[in-house]
């Protein structure tokens, strides 16, 4: 894995300050040549570890507070995966529950557009207005000085999300998370290429969105009641919530389940 040191080296002797300073090589080429090794580690990133260290190392060139990713299928309304750093449970299950991806003409335009944007001047921009409940969750998330880009198509998109600690630093650093987008959307394929819900896990959902209880799951599967609720905990913490019936609400909205 590249290196996340991003000092300039110098050759010059400890005690000898001219010659330290001039061996320096100017700002723009010191962040170059860092922003170079971050997409060389981008290209060996194969695993989740590799993937949140990625993101560590990412801070150095763009001071983010938080950090999401969601990839799936537009045409199909569905979230194959969903990845988060620092954003509220609550807020996350809120979005999930209402499929406010899905209605939200700021996502709708990425899609048409596919231009990197930092949130709050892309509102501006929008013809039509924003839910003001969708604004006001934004803010309470501390989300409204998100960046946002990624990949998009038809067929698939990857979408990602780093929040900044006002609007200035989102405008400051907006083209250098351009630049390195496509390459966390590659590492990110790599490290997570399978989809949030095993195929176990969404099985008993979907015979639970049909309202089969516990023990009738587990005799059609094959398997332990007690395993049927082990795996009904993890789908739960997946999707952000504690609730059994939200889970089933938010796999049907995220297209992770058919509706039954």
């Amino acid at each position: 894995m590249a290196s996340n040191t991003v000092l300039p080296i110098s050759n010059a002797k400890r005690g000898d300050q001219s010659d330290s300073k001039s061996a320096k090589p100017p700002r723009s080429s010191v962040r170059a040549a860092s922003l170079q090794e971050l997409k060389t580690e981008a290209r060996r990133c194969h695993t989740p570890k590799q993937f949140r260290e990625l993101l560590e190392h990412l801070r150095a060139f763009i001071p983010f507070q938080k950090f999401i990713g969601l990839w799936g299928y537009p045409s199909r309304t569905t979230i194959r995966f969903i990845f988060n750093q620092g954003f509220p449970r609550d807020w996350m299950r809120w979005r999930l529950t209402t499929g406010a991806l899905w209605t939200s003409p700021l996502f709708h335009e990425w899609l048409r557009t596919k231009r990197t944007n930092l949130w709050c001047d892309a509102v501006k921009h929008l013809k039509a207005p924003l839910d003001p409940e969708l604004v006001r969750r934004m803010k309470q998330a501390g989300a409204q000085y998100a960046l946002f880009g990624g990949v998009a198509s038809p067929a698939y998109f990857v979408l990602f999300g780093a929040a900044m600690p006002s609007a200035a630093s989102g405008r400051a650093h907006l083209k250098r998370f351009g630049s390195i987008v496509p390459f966390l959307v590659q590492a990110s394929q790599r490290a997570y290429p399978r989809s949030l819900l095993t195929k176990r896990e969404t099985a008993v959902l979907e015979r639970r969105a049909m309202g089969e209880i516990t023990k009738q799951i587990a005799t059609s599967e094959g398997i332990s009641e007690r395993t049927i609720r082990e795996h009904f905990q993890r789908i739960k913490k997946k999707l952000y919530t504690d609730d059994l019936l939200n889970a089933v609400v938010i796999a049907v909205k995220s297209g992770m389940v058919l509706p039954t």
